[in-house]
């Protein structure tokens, strides 16, 4: 993956994940999400092992680079990515 692609991911990763995180908190707490409030990494555990959760950065990511295999990055919304995640298990 060229710097090009990998800023395209990272973007769109801090974007739809701060998106997922917005919709879990209140109203109140919703506007004082910014890109700082939103984890880089964390891990859950499954019965393959560990992975990292959807609502951080490199959880999403991870997410986005599989799914954009099918789809083209600029379509996938966070609609898609919750539904991805239901059929796989992931949270």
């Amino acid at each position: 993956m060229n710097s090009k692609i990998a800023k395209k991911f990272n973007k769109k990763a801090e974007e739809l994940s701060m998106a997922l995180l917005k919709e879990q908190l209140s109203d109140n707490e919703a506007q004082k999400v910014t890109k700082k409030s939103v984890v880089k990494t964390e891990y859950a555990a499954s019965a393959k092992g560990n992975y990292a959760i959807t609502m951080s950065t490199k959880g999403m990511k991870s997410v986005l680079k599989r799914m954009s295999k099918t789809t083209d990055l600029d379509c996938i919304s966070l609609e898609d990515v919750k539904s991805y995640c239901d059929q796989l298990g992931r949270s």
